[in-house]
């Protein structure tokens, strides 16, 4: 069973890491075929980021479900039977949507991969750089965190779901769940609800494609008490 330092440690040992593999500015080559985008969306979500672009966002994809399934999965099943402590686990890019070259870094980005973190862990908790995360939890499956990107100036919307794949001990779904990720200085949208709709119809998708054996259940919504 994998052992874990304090939620502070690890987050300053995730910021680092993010810090160097993730380089938002870069213009890196997308698969034309944007329906991933459309999917992890959906029609509310596009409809949402069209009425907040005026029409003008474009969508790219750098990696599809089934790039992100098997990414997933390598990385899951090389963690087992030896889990290492500080596993530095890579997401795919699924969904990037900017309004124009002229601004790159005005974008919102979907992403998904292993999680860091155990979906146990207990996210209320200030970290050395003194960002506060606040957790949400969803349900037996699910929960929403909410915290700062790798710069600390990017508000990172996180979703974990539980995802037991075929193979691997029963405790996986709970050590390395799904972590969907969402960033936005794209559409200016200033309501937690909004993005936390988004995400959670990201992540119902992300985990149906998956083919997770824990069939986790990924609402709608979330829950009423987030505005």
């Amino acid at each position: 069973m994998r052992r874990f330092a304090t939620l502070a440690t690890l987050t300053a040992i995730l910021l680092s890491a993010s810090a160097c593999t993730t380089d938002k500015n870069a213009d890196e080559e997308a698969t034309p075929d944007d329906s991933t985008c459309k999917e992890l969306l959906g029609e509310s979500g596009l409809n949402w980021l069209e009425d907040r672009t005026g029409g003008k966002a474009r969508l790219k994809v750098k990696e599809d479900l089934k790039s992100a399934r098997a990414l997933f999965y390598r990385q899951v099943e090389n963690e087992y039977p030896e889990a290492s402590k500080y596993p530095m686990f890579r997401k795919a890019t699924v969904c990037r949507s900017r309004t124009g070259a002229t601004n790159p870094q005005k974008e919102l980005e979907i992403r998904v991969g292993p999680s860091f973190f155990p979906f146990d862990t207990d996210f209320d908790e200030t970290s050395r750089s003194g960002e506060k995360t606040i957790e949400t939890p969803v349900n037996s499956d699910v929960k929403l965190v909410l915290g700062k990107d790798w710069d600390r100036s990017t508000t990172l919307y996180r979703v974990y779901v539980t995802c037991k794949i075929p193979g691997t001990p029963a405790q996986q779904a709970n050590e390395i769940p799904i972590e969907g990720t969402m960033t936005d200085t794209l559409t200016g949208e200033t309501s937690l609800r909004v993005h936390y709709t988004h995400l959670l119809q990201s992540a119902k998708v992300m985990a149906d494609n998956f083919g997770c054996e824990n069939k986790p259940v990924v609402p709608a919504e979330p829950p009423a008490s987030v505005k």
